[in-house]
């Protein structure tokens, strides 16, 4: 089942940032950004990690700084974007990694619950 991606878009000219559900979970999010040709991880979530730190994974791609974190109160989604705030094209490369991303299928209640939903 591929990521679904959500756009951070103030305007019409590109995403600023997206999001993606944090059902994929930050230890795989920290994975996918590590498959992209290029990219330099430079801090990853920790195996116990504190839930209210925000911001749990940090890379760089094309001598840019990006973060990937959960903003307190928004448990449902993390927010993928640069470390500037600003808009760039290298966004594409990396929400097209998340794009590209095969969940597995879930398993057990979990997988249930999606079959009823309708969602596998």
């Amino acid at each position: 089942m591929p990521v679904r991606v959500f756009d951070v878009s103030p305007s019409a000219r590109g995403p600023l940032a997206f999001e993606v559900s944090a059902a994929l979970g930050r230890r795989q999010a920290a994975k996918v950004v590590a498959t992209i040709a290029g990219v330099r991880v430079l801090r990853r979530p920790k195996l116990i990690a504190r839930m209210d730190q925000e911001v749990f994974c940090e890379f760089e791609l094309e001598g840019q700084r990006f973060n990937i974190w959960q903003p307190q109160g928004h448990a449902g989604r993390y927010w993928i974007g640069p470390d500037s705030g600003k808009k760039t094209p290298v966004l594409l490369r990396i929400r097209q990694a998340f794009i590209d991303h095969k969940q597995p299928a879930r398993r057990g209640i979990a997988g249930l619950i999606g079959k009823l939903k309708g969602t596998p």
